[in-house]
């Protein structure tokens, strides 16, 4: 594999070995889905295509906000994907199938595209969402939801006050952003930030980062407990592109 799908598959295994407690600590990204799915269009049938269902969060007000749509419903975690298919197992009109979304090849047209907390982990998050516009029906519409540049401030200020290098992800400018928020978050501990980071996927580095030595960690997390009160603050962003 080249660096790029070396990355790619390092994400994917990373949500997949947290599938089955993901839900336990991804309150924030329940939040996230319910805020985008207010954005959602008017439409009677509507054929759907949902990118990073995760174990179905967005997917279950898309069941609700759209009750007579054909819905496929995809992952690029075969782990995750299965959970969100256990989830919605009676659900008929739902098809499952194992897909990067950065790289659709479906020869279909779909009149609502949604992905939520997604884009982050694309190569180039902004090339692909366009990609995924080019999908649309007449139309259509793409919704998404993703990190903003201001995630967690608290840890990168302490990061940047130890000299200490921050991997994390950067989307970049993207297209269609109509709103964004902040939710605060407080934690018991700096180890809990960052093992709430772990299961829900957020703690995969960006390419090429050098991960921090036992001591350095051990001092970033004592000074995010004693100067930021263990508090992370996270930007979140929500966008819409029309066909």
């Amino acid at each position: 594999m080249n660096k790029i799908d070396f990355h790619k598959r390092e994400v994917v295994e990373r949500f997949s070995l947290t599938a089955l407690d993901y839900e336990r600590h991804a309150q924030l990204q329940k939040l996230v889905a319910a805020r985008l799915a207010s954005f959602f269009p008017k439409f009677e049938h509507p054929h759907i295509l949902e990118i990073g269902c995760g174990t179905g969060y967005l997917t279950a007000h898309l069941l609700a906000h759209y009750p007579g749509a054909v819905c496929e419903i995809t992952d690029l975690s075969q782990a995750m994907l299965d959970e969100c298919a256990q989830n919605f197992r009676d659900h008929k009109q739902l098809q499952f199938g194992l897909m990067d979304g950065e790289h659709p090849d479906l020869g279909k047209r779909y009149d609502l595209i949604a992905t939520s907390m997604t884009p982050q982990w694309f190569t180039q998050p902004a090339k692909s969402l366009e990609r995924l516009r080019g999908l649309l029906k007449p139309r259509g519409v793409l919704l998404y939801s993703t990190i903003g540049p201001d995630l967690f401030p608290q840890w990168r200020s302490v990061l940047r006050e130890l000299g200490l290098p921050c991997g994390l992800v950067e989307p970049g400018d993207l297209p269609g952003v109509i709103d964004e928020e902040i939710h605060q978050m407080h934690f018991e501990s700096g180890v809990q930030f960052l093992q709430n980071l772990k299961v829900t996927g957020a703690s995969m580095p960006r390419p090429g980062y050098r991960a921090l030595s036992a001591g350095e960690l051990r001092s970033a997390i004592r000074l995010f407990e004693t100067k930021k009160q263990a508090r992370a603050d996270w930007h979140i962003l929500y966008g819409q592109l029309d066909a």
